[in-house]
């Protein structure tokens, strides 16, 4: 009698007195079955584009703002945003939290805690180097621009504690964005604009608290997403790559 079997069937055929091994291919697990937070690679040539409007963004803006002067079409938009009502302080105060310098390690540990792959949080500390050595180490010794209550005037509503000081770029938006886009990194394409507008809203919190004008945030905004992009091709791409081959 004739036997027949699949190359499905995992377990051994006997023929005769030999056991023929039965090879299987892996299918692909159903987007369905995909896990919410996971490693997506991106395209390098996507990601050097995007650090080349970036690293544009920067320089471009700190051109203008090397003078130490303060455009009259900038003082106003600090001007509309930093009048906005007290009531928005608290809110304000707390999302402006993402800006600080622990917040992607923070971010970070939570990535590790939920993928359980400790190497995730290799470009979120990596963060901090880039940030004190090319924001706060260089560009903001070369452009030497001053916070709102020097450069534009005592009128400016300071609702924090810095009132004077090296203001360009802003050192809380370089953080969020960066923090921000690595976070995208790991998110499906259609939930990757929230963390972009949680740190856009720590932009906003800037102006609304008095500590920087426009231009500021605007260069940490480009400044944040070129670190990030740097890192998630550098780091994380192959860690997509390598996390994929494990599953």
């Amino acid at each position: 009698m004739r036997r027949y079997f699949t190359v499905f069937d995992p377990r051994p055929v006997g023929v005769g007195s030999l056991a023929i091994p039965v090879s299987r291919s892996r299918e692909p697990r159903p987007a369905a079955d995909q896990p919410f937070l996971r490693c997506h690679a991106i395209a390098p040539l996507v990601a050097l584009v995007v650090v080349a409007v970036s690293i544009g963004v920067v320089v471009t803006t700190s051109l203008v703002a090397a003078s130490g002067d303060v455009p009259d079409w900038e003082s106003s938009a600090l001007e509309f945003v930093n009048g906005w009502p007290d009531a928005l302080e608290p809110l304000l105060w707390v999302l402006q939290q993402a800006g600080l310098l622990v917040a992607p390690i923070a971010v970070g540990l939570v990535i590790v805690a939920l993928t359980r792959r400790w190497q995730y949080l290799i470009p979120f500390v990596l963060v901090l180097p880039l940030k004190l050595g090319i924001e706060k180490g260089i560009v903001k010794q070369l452009v030497e621009r001053e916070r709102p209550f020097v450069s534009v005037g005592s009128d400016v509503i300071v609702r924090g504690t810095a009132f004077e000081g090296l203001s360009f770029p802003s050192g809380h938006v370089t953080t969020a964005f960066a923090t921000a886009t690595l976070v995208s990194a790991f998110l499906p394409p259609r939930w990757r604009p929230l963390p972009i507008l949680w740190a856009v809203v720590v932009a906003v919190s800037r102006l609304y608290f008095g500590e920087h004008n426009l231009l500021d945030v605007v260069a940490g905004a480009g400044m944040g997403i070129a670190f990030a992009m740097v890192l998630w091709v550098g780091i994380l791409n192959r860690l997509a790559e390598t996390g994929d081959a494990s599953r």
